[in-house]
């Protein structure tokens, strides 16, 4: 299949007057990408994408506990060790030093130094407690490596772009492939889709997206109302199966929940792709309302059973909850972007 021939058959018919409908998209980042929020605002700013779009800056406590992690690994063979001191309010590491002495075979241990995250405002204090000349050197590699794995953790890398443009399709358009890698975002969306396509070989110069203009001829009102079918029997079928009385889960309710949200993503793609392409999708409409009171209804069951739990079995529960979006959202596997495309065969849709 000839890419180029294709874009330019559908831009000489769109020339020649036939609707522009939106585009045919599939894009391709570099694993080695990665950049800081102030780099990826300036770089959005002079493309004049909307900083809604960019996605979630990495928690600066986690990126700490994460830099104890790869420094620990880094210094281990300076028998230097890190141990977690306090978790109160501050996070507090220190940094020991640890000795062996073969002849009374023994361990001896001295703190070079700790450091500390304050919670409450995400600032960090370090704190040297050795001021000997002899350990002067490991005590300035282990600040600089700790450091230096701080800011790297904080970095956006290419995980978190390509997050980013799976919750642009997620709200612009439709997956055109079951195993996702290339998507329909209509006309609406055009301006935001140039900004990302300008945007992405700022933050990596390897970083690109193609896309192709789609003419209004042929089925694409087939195709998008397919596409959406499948996202609809797959949401059905995982509601099957989280209500199958054989099968007891703890977190239902708050599955219900989160799928309440993904049936109300569905049902603006529906209409606004509906309106786009000009198709009726009173039966798609009927069937995610149905789901949804379906949630509803169990929803409303749940609030009204009296529930008796130990204090000790709460915990798990939060546990739980708190991982479960990541298993609910049947969408997203569909949006999972492929990675071993021919450039040539971007936009093959399988059909």
């Amino acid at each position: 299949m000839n890419t180029s021939a294709m874009i330019a058959t559908q831009q000489a018919l769109i020339d020649k007057g036939a609707e522009y409908l939106g585009d045919l998209i599939a894009w391709s980042i570099n694993a080695e990408t990665r950049l800081s929020e102030t780099t990826l605002k300036l770089a959005a700013e002079q493309v004049n994408l909307d900083f809604s779009y960019l996605p979630e800056i990495p928690n600066k406590l986690s990126a700490f506990k994460n830099a104890r992690t790869k420094t620990q690994t880094q210094l281990s063979n300076h028998n230097l060790l890190i141990r977690q001191i306090s978790n109160n309010g501050l996070l507090v590491y220190g940094f020991v030093l640890e000795n062996k002495n073969e002849k009374d075979k023994k361990l001896r241990y001295n703190q070079l130094a700790s450091y500390s995250f304050d919670k409450s405002n995400e600032t960090t204090n370090w704190n040297r407690e050795d001021w000997s000349q002899e350990n002067e050197s490991l005590i300035d590699m282990a600040r600089t490596t700790f450091d230096k794995w701080y800011r790297w953790s904080q970095e956006i890398t290419s995980k978190e772009i390509r997050a980013m443009l799976t919750e642009f399709v997620k709200k612009a358009g439709v997956p055109f492939r079951k195993r996702g890698g290339t998507y329909f975002v209509a006309r609406s969306y055009r301006l935001e889709l140039t900004a990302f396509r300008e945007l992405l070989p700022l933050i990596h110069r390897e970083n690109n997206i193609r896309w192709m203009p789609i003419a209004g001829i042929g089925d694409m009102d087939i195709i998008a109302r397919q596409s959406l079918e499948k996202e609809v029997q797959s949401m059905s079928h995982y509601l099957d199966e989280l209500l199958d009385p054989q099968k007891v889960s703890e977190t239902k309710g708050s599955t219900l929940k989160n799928q309440l949200k993904v049936y109300r993503e569905v049902e603006d793609k529906t209409k606004m792709l509906s309106e786009l392409l000009q198709f009726r999708s009173d039966a798609l409409t009927d069937k995610l309302a149905k789901l949804r009171q379906r949630c509803l209804n169990v929803l409303d069951e749940i609030a009204t059973t009296p529930v008796v739990e130990s204090p000790e079995d709460s915990l798990p529960q939060v546990e739980e909850i708190i991982s479960e979006p990541e298993e609910t959202n049947s969408i997203e596997t569909s949006l999972a972007e492929t990675t071993d495309e021919n450039p040539d065969n971007l936009f093959d849709l399988g059909f």
